[in-house]
C-alpha cells in the first residue's frame, strides 16, 4: 500500500495516566497521496517559506496534519507544502467524515480566517455570489474589501440588519456569520459596479474618495431618490475644493448637502 507506518508512541511513566487511543499517527514519505479540499483558503507562501526553513534546520517534528478518508487535507496544508518543498516526510492522522466545515472550525480555533479567505474558499467551490464578489474585488481594488461587500449587497457598509433580514432562517445572524457560513447572497452586481464607478468619478475633487465613511455615505445617497448624482458632480465642478475629510457620515452628509444645494433656489435635504 502506501509508504506509511505508525509513529512510535511516547514512553509512559508510572506517574502518567494512560489515555485512550483514538486516532493513530502515521508517517509517510509519499506526499502524492494527499489532496487539497475544495474551498480551503489559498496557502500563504511566506508561511510556507518560514516552515520550510524551520524543517530544514530542525527536521520535521511530530505535529501531524489531519486528513479525511479521501486523504483530503483538513488541517496542515502549510506543513504539507513545506514538507514537499524540503523533500521530507509528514506525520498525519486520518479522521473519517471530516469536511470543509471542520476546516473552518479548526482554523477559527487556531488562526482566524479573514473574510477574503472565506470568499476565496467559497469562490473556489463555485458558489456564484462569492465568484461574482471576487471578480468585483479584483476589478475595484482601490476600495476596501468590506466596502466591496457593501457595494455588492447594495446597502451602506455596516448595515448588518438590512443584510441579515434577507435570511429568513435566522435573523439574529450578522453579516460576518452569514458571510463565513457561505450563505451570503449578493444583490445587484451591475448596480454595485455603477456605484463604484460613480464614486471613483469624485477622485479628481477628493483624493480620499475610498474612505469607508465616505463610501458608506455615498451609497446611502445613491439609494436616496432625491439625490441626483449628475447634479452633485455639476456642483462639485463648480466648487472643486469643497470636498474635504469629515469625522463621520453625518458630517459628510451635511457637507455634501451644502455642495449639492450650491446656487440652488430650492434647497433639498439629503440628511433625512
Amino acid at each position: 500500500m502506501f509508504n506509511t507506518k505508525t509513529a512510535p508512541m511516547a514512553n509512559n511513566s508510572s506517574q502518567v495516566q494512560k489515555g485512550v487511543e483514538v486516532n493513530k499517527v502515521y508517517r509517510t514519505n509519499d506526499l502524492s497521496i494527499f489532496k487539497s479540499i475544495d474551498g480551503n483558503r489559498v496557502p500563504n507562501l511566506q508561511h510556507i517559506r518560514r516552515l520550510s526553513a524551520s524543517v530544514e534546520q530542525y527536521g520535521m517534528k511530530c505535529n501531524p496534519i489531519i486528513v479525511n478518508e479521501s486523504f483530503e487535507v483538513i488541517d496542515g496544508q502549510h506543513r504539507l507544502a513545506a514538507a514537499r518543498e524540503v523533500g521530507t516526510f509528514v506525520y498525519y492522522i486520518m479522521i473519517n467524515g471530516y469536511t470543509l466545515r471542520e476546516v473552518h472550525t479548526l482554523n477559527l480555533n487556531q488562526k482566524n480566517w479573514t473574510k477574503k479567505d472565506f470568499m476565496n474558499g467559497y469562490a473556489d467551490m463555485g458558489i456564484e455570489s462569492y465568484v461574482k464578489l471576487r471578480k468585483f474585488v479584483d476589478k475595484n481594488d482601490d476600495f476596501t474589501f468590506n466596502d466591496c461587500i457593501a457595494f455588492c449587497s447594495n446597502v451602506t457598509g455596516g448595515n448588518h440588519n438590512a443584510i441579515s433580514a434577507k435570511y429568513k432562517t435566522d435573523r439574529s445572524k450578522n453579516l460576518k456569520e452569514v458571510f463565513e457560513e457561505g450563505t451570503w447572497i449578493g444583490k445587484d452586481f451591475e448596480i454595485a459596479q455603477d456605484w463604484a464607478n460613480k464614486i471613483r468619478m469624485i477622485k479628481p475633487y477628493y483624493h480620499n474618495y475610498t474612505r469607508t465613511s465616505f463610501v458608506g455615505t455615498m451609497i446611502g445617497l445613491l439609494l436616496n431618490d432625491k439625490f441626483d448624482f449628475n447634479e452633485f458632480m455639476h456642483k462639485l465642478r463648480l466648487q472643486p475644493t469643497a470636498m474635504v475629510d469629515c469625522a463621520n457620515r453625518d458630517q459628510y452628509k451635511t457637507l455634501i448637502e451644502d455642495i449639492y444645494n450650491y446656487r440652488s433656489r430650492n434647497k433639498i435635504s439629503l440628511r433625512y
